[in-house]
């Protein structure tokens, strides 16, 4: 019984969320409705559990709606934030990224894959060092320094990025200090207060929105956390747009 009640809760929480509208509700999610409520008609006991469990749902969903409302331009309008992408987009895709995560990595090919095929989009990398909270070696980590990139050496970002985001392992001293000399971006290895605090607000709002690790992504109306294959990103991509 216990597994039957999860399973209705799941499945009416998904479909009464406030982010799918009834012009959203497809044929099978109609047919799923009318299951569901012969479910209910036949195990009434189901019913105040249900009851409770979608009202908790629909709380969270609406915390999370206020949290997205309150932090919107410092995620979406924010210079401070480094991204790629259109000027002036019709879509920006947040992306809660850390350069030490190898699906952050992967998800990276798929999210430079999508900006080539759709131009209108912008990706905005919220830089999180939740892997490596300090170089072993040096004073900063490698949110710090990209953030320090693309503040000071903007012209410089998109290949420190690429080359932080090409190392497959773990850095260490000698690969960001191998960077930084190659992109001439030494001077950008020295962390100041503003960055510091930067990135510590960034976890503040991952944090609450429940996020539990990288890469996580928010597209529209959606948060996805984990790693998403690029044909998905495509499809999500282009429903939104």
């Amino acid at each position: 019984m216990k597994s039957l009640l999860l399973s209705v809760s799941i499945t009416a929480s998904l479909l009464l969320s406030p982010l799918v509208s009834a012009k959203d509700i497809t044929p099978i999610q109609k047919k799923q409705l009318t299951e569901i409520s012969g479910l209910l008609r036949d195990n009434p006991e189901l019913i105040n559990p249900l009851h409770s469990n979608l009202k908790q749902y629909l709380d969270g969903q609406k915390s999370l709606e206020t949290i997205l409302k309150t932090n919107h331009d410092y995620l979406y309008n924010n210079p401070q934030q480094p991204y790629f992408g259109a000027e002036n987009p019709k879509l920006t895709i947040i992306n809660f990224t850390d350069y030490n995560c190898p699906y952050c990595k992967r998800l990276e090919s798929g999210l430079v894959g999508v900006i080539k095929k759709y131009p209108e989009i912008r990706v905005v990398n919220v830089l999180l060092p939740f892997q490596q909270r300090m170089i072993p070696g040096l004073k900063t980590n490698t949110a710090w320094y990209a953030l320090n990139v693309w503040e000071n050496d903007h012209s410089k970002f998109a290949e420190v990025h690429r080359l932080m985001m090409a190392k497959p392992s773990r850095h260490d001293s000698s690969s960001i200090m191998k960077i930084a000399e190659l992109t001439k971006t030494q001077k950008d290895l020295t962390p100041n207060q503003k960055k510091m605090a930067l990135v510590e607000k960034n976890e503040q709002i991952f944090s609450q929105l429940g996020l539990r690790g990288t890469p996580s992504l928010i597209i529209g109306n959606e948060i996805i956390p984990g790693f998403i294959p690029q044909e998905d990103l495509e499809k999500m991509i282009a429903k939104q747009l």
